[in-house]
């Protein structure tokens, strides 16, 4: 019986770490178009910028030629789904929120690269060598 019970805790505690692994908050779609191939920030909570729109339940945004889109939205652990129109991986994945001393949140970024590994890793070595984007993790996607 204590067995039991002890794999009853541990599969919550993996499902638990599972899903904030892979956000817990609203769903986002980022669109990957064919060609686009570099550093993709979106930084949110900015000021006097458009509002994220939906699609259904779902924000969907479109990556820009330059890779860069503000929005005064602000999503808290996004649960993130790529739409990939390129042969390129998506690398280093990271997302974090910026909140006040008392918790309220005024901003975040969610961030990644788009291209070979090869290509990631010469961004990050210059990266590195200026003190920007430390420690990211390679992810994959599915196209």
């Amino acid at each position: 019986m204590m067995r039991v019970v002890l794999l009853l805790i541990f599969m919550l505690l993996l499902l638990a770490v599972a899903c904030t692994r892979h956000g817990s908050g609203p769903a986002l779609v980022i669109e990957i178009p064919a060609g686009f191939s570099g550093n993709f920030v979106l930084n949110m909570g900015v000021h006097q910028a458009p509002a994220l729109q939906k699609n259904g339940d779902a924000y969907v945004v479109t990556v820009p030629r330059n890779g860069r889109i503000e929005t005064s939205t602000v999503l808290e652990h996004p649960k993130v789904a790529f739409r990939n129109g390129t042969s390129n991986g998506i690398w280093g994945y990271s997302e974090s929120v910026f909140a006040t001393g008392d918790g309220i949140s005024t901003g975040g970024k969610v961030q990644f690269f788009v291209g070979t590994q090869k290509d990631f890793e010469a961004e990050q070595n210059k990266r590195n060598k200026s003190g920007a984007f430390p420690g990211f993790e390679p992810v994959t996607s599915g196209a």
